[in-house]
């Protein structure tokens, strides 16, 4: 092979790393908004089933599909933050760094097929509670705050 060869190839090499690295950081940036896209869908589905609760039942009944389900009113909620993590050492970083203000937060080890670990806080015992402590993680710059009703797992 010659020196020109030898260059091409490598420039070549460079350019698709380079390719593969802007599309990995398309394909984050894709997840880590889509996150903070539904948490603003749920805040403005939450708004349109009080709004609804209050004109009749018939309506909150329309908006049923759209909201997280609710369960009794001893329903709890937790508040996941980041996405997830492949590794416990990662999950455990985030959790570490938010017990400081939050105790009960916990990592979430897989389950079942899953092999991604979550950052948890809570559980809450409602939904105000949850979206408090999201807001405030939220506002200390948290990507991917989202609340879930807690299934005791």
């Amino acid at each position: 092979m010659s020196n020109k060869q030898v260059i091409a190839i490598f420039i070549i090499g460079v350019v698709l790393l380079l390719g593969a690295f802007w599309a990995g950081l398309y394909v984050v940036k894709q997840d880590s908004s889509a996150p903070a896209n539904q948490n603003h869908a749920a805040n403005q589905t939450s708004r349109n089933a009080s709004s609804a609760n209050q004109n009749s039942a018939g309506q909150a009944s329309a908006n049923t599909n759209t909201q997280p389900p609710q369960a009794s009113s001893d329903a709890r909620y937790i508040v996941q933050v980041g996405s997830s993590f492949g590794t416990v050492e990662k999950a455990n970083e985030l959790t570490t760094q938010l017990r400081h203000k939050y105790p009960s937060a916990h990592t979430q080890n897989p389950t079942g097929t899953d092999t991604l670990y979550r950052v948890r806080i809570g559980p809450y015992n409602s939904r105000e509670d949850a979206q408090q402590v999201a807001n405030e993680l939220a506002s200390q710059g948290f990507k991917g705050v989202m609340i879930f009703p807690w299934s005791g797992n």
